[in-house]
């Protein structure tokens, strides 16, 4: 099939941004014709070793580049210019994220194809009373002008993919049109047990007898991670030699990531909570391997790639139920469950996932099959690519 993909800005090593540039590479190995476009590519920062080998179009910004925010007029200006940059025709027109779709809308119209639009974050900040007032009534109303648009954009669609179930059922609350859900995954070659243990441990300064807990990805505020480190300033008051070990980015919200700082010095939990920075893509897989256990606590969470990832390496995970990747675990068998917005509950989650070794090892291991076996790039893209086939047929 030949196939576009479409990304509105690939700037940053995120969740979204991965999944993308792995699906492209995963359809292009499985005989697609893809070319992946966007308005803003950074080819340094941006999963160079994933995409060396695919072809993306970096069509350039739209009109008043810039302009930031407001975000939907930004997008606005970036997709109309990509619509009318793209001259070749694509069977399918597979938007990622928001607001892509609206570039592929458009791109339908003028030259023929089907939109499959894998939704990853349902965009319905300003639908709640509560956020709308607290934006301000002027504010608001442009916002509601932006949803009528949006959702008359959105009706063109012809199939819109979910990772979750949880996103799916958050989408249909207010929008309409054909859905399904599709389960995207690691990369089983590149994350595997084996990984520099030792490297890692010895950088932070970390004793064999520590218990490693590992964070990694994009600071953001509804990550949650304010949680896991009041569980660690609970854990240290009753003795357990736990290490919070918070790896990603603060690009995106500074203003999180130094709260976070400081909640960890009024706890007194700094010399237990651990901020390393934003992780080289190479050594990803000896941040999985080093740890103990991989904690992911975040709340209103589409999906959850970072836990698959850490499986695939064999090492045990702790997941919110308020992450919709929980939705394919289960607690005590291949994953250890735990509800959001609760340190207390978590505190007792860790203190026993760490007092029971052989329990921990039996999780991780069949954690690790699930993730390698099922939730995997090519099961991913061969899902995917079926649900492009009976659009066409």
């Amino acid at each position: 099939m030949n196939i576009a993909l479409v990304m509105h800005e690939l700037l940053i090593e995120g969740g979204g941004e991965r999944q993308c540039v792995s699906l492209a590479r995963a359809l292009a190995a499985q005989g697609h014709q893809v070319v992946l476009y966007t308005s803003a590519y950074d080819r340094a920062n941006c999963f160079p070793e994933i995409c060396k080998d695919l072809t993306i179009v970096d069509v350039g910004r739209g009109g008043l580049p810039w302009l930031r925010k407001p975000l939907f007029v930004r997008g606005y200006l970036d997709m109309k210019r990509l619509a009318g940059a793209v001259k070749t025709r694509h069977e399918i027109w597979n938007p990622h994220h928001w607001p892509a779709q609206w570039g592929c809308v458009w791109l339908k119209g003028r030259l023929g194809g089907a939109v499959v639009w894998m939704c990853n974050d349902v965009p319905n900040l300003y639908e709640k009373s509560r956020q709308r007032q607290s934006i301000g009534m002027i504010a608001a109303a442009v916002h509601r002008l932006y949803y009528v648009y949006d959702r008359a954009q959105n009706r063109k669609v012809d199939m819109t993919m979910f990772l979750s179930q949880w996103a799916e059922s958050e989408f249909k609350k207010i929008y309409a049109g054909p859905t399904c859900v599709v389960r995207s995954g690691a990369d089983p070659e590149r994350f595997a047990r084996g990984g520099d243990r030792r490297k890692i441990r010895d950088r932070f300064g970390y004793k064999d007898t520590d218990f490693v807990l590992l964070w990694l990805g994009i600071f953001m505020p509804h990550r949650r991670l304010q949680d896991a480190i009041e569980a660690a300033s609970r854990l240290k008051s009753q003795g357990l030699p736990v290490r919070l070990l918070l790896a990603g980015s603060d690009r995106s919200f500074p203003e999180y990531f130094n709260s976070l700082k400081t909640l960890a010095a009024q706890l007194g939990v700094t010399e237990e909570v651990t901020f390393a920075g934003k992780v080289a893509d190479q050594e990803i897989q000896d941040f999985y391997c080093a740890c103990d256990a991989f904690l992911f606590p975040n709340e209103n969470q589409t999906w959850g790639l970072a836990v698959l990832e850490a499986m695939a390496c064999g090492c045990p995970v702790l997941v919110s139920r308020g992450a919709a990747v929980h939705e394919i675990l289960t607690d005590g068998e291949n994953a250890f469950l735990f509800p959001p917005r609760n340190p207390e509950a978590l505190a007792a989650k860790i203190q026993s996932v760490a007092a029971e070794p052989a329990l921990r090892a039996r999780v991780a291991q069949q954690g690790m099959e699930l993730a390698r076996t099922k939730y995997n790039w090519e099961q991913f893209a061969r899902q995917v690519a079926q649900v492009f086939q009976d659009l066409v047929r």
